[in-house]
């Protein structure tokens, strides 16, 4: 973290196009009203063998006023479908002291998961605040989130001498990091705390695009209960302003 803060110091900023996730946590942002984003990402791990390939995809709809609506593929992978999930949800973010140049928000989200391997319901809700740092531009997000099975996946444990898979249902702390670099290019990073799934820490840079965004990461696991190491590929189309089409 040490480095990181060090990295952030060198740089003055731009502001860049918002986005609704950082790489893997919900950022501070929504989609704008009317407008959906469709965003997917790999991650890649090549050097193992056999190589891992794995993906997440989301949807977002803005509603106005700070508010969107969620859809989420979870977990398709070419290791089978046992942590495959589809998720429905909803994100708010308040804009808290209009004026303010530290520009503060409270967010808070959650989603409906299914998990398709055990054909059970479970649920992601999660909150967070953040603040974005005068002249330097950097914003800073750290909140909790709680998760079962269907987001955190399974650990293997013992149990009556057998090998059998438990469910992982967890509150964790989330935290991120945004730091424009340049016009349409910012250094990001976000972390999961604990043991699961989804937890590591993913340092990485964003590329914008109109209203696109490329981001290019890497994956580095809390632990090796966590998972691989694996590369970063994410990307995000915008399609503005639907309604005026209809």
């Amino acid at each position: 973290m040490k480095l990181i803060v060090s990295f952030l110091l060198v740089f003055f900023s731009i502001n860049s196009f918002s986005q609704s996730l950082l790489v893997g946590i919900p950022s501070a942002d929504v989609a704008e009203k009317h407008h959906l984003e469709i965003t997917h990402e790999t991650q890649y791990n090549f050097w193992d063998k056999p190589a891992k390939w794995n993906s997440f995809n989301f949807a977002c709809y803005g509603l106005g006023n700070g508010l969107e609506i969620t859809a989420t593929l979870n977990n398709l992978s070419n290791q089978g479908s046992a942590n495959l999930a589809i998720g429905a949800g909803a994100k708010k973010v308040f804009s808290l002291y209009k004026q303010n140049p530290w520009e503060s928000k409270i967010t808070i989200g959650g989603n409906l998961i299914y998990g398709t391997y055990k054909q059970d319901f479970g649920v992601w809700t999660y909150g967070h605040y953040s603040f974005r740092v005068p002249k330097l531009k950097t914003r800073f997000t750290g909140g909790l989130n709680y998760g079962e099975s269907q987001t955190f996946g399974y650990r293997t444990v013992m149990r009556d001498n057998k090998q059998v898979n438990q469910a992982q249902n967890l509150i964790t702390f989330i935290g991120g990091v945004e730091q424009p670099l340049f016009k349409n290019v910012s250094f990001i990073a976000d972390w999961y705390s604990g043991t699961h799934d989804l937890a590591a820490f993913i340092p990485a840079m964003q590329f914008d695009f109109g209203h696109n965004v490329l981001i290019l990461g890497y994956k580095i696991p809390n632990n090796i209960e966590s998972g691989n190491q694996a590369l970063i590929v994410e990307f995000m189309l915008t399609i503005p302003d639907l309604k005026s089409k209809k």
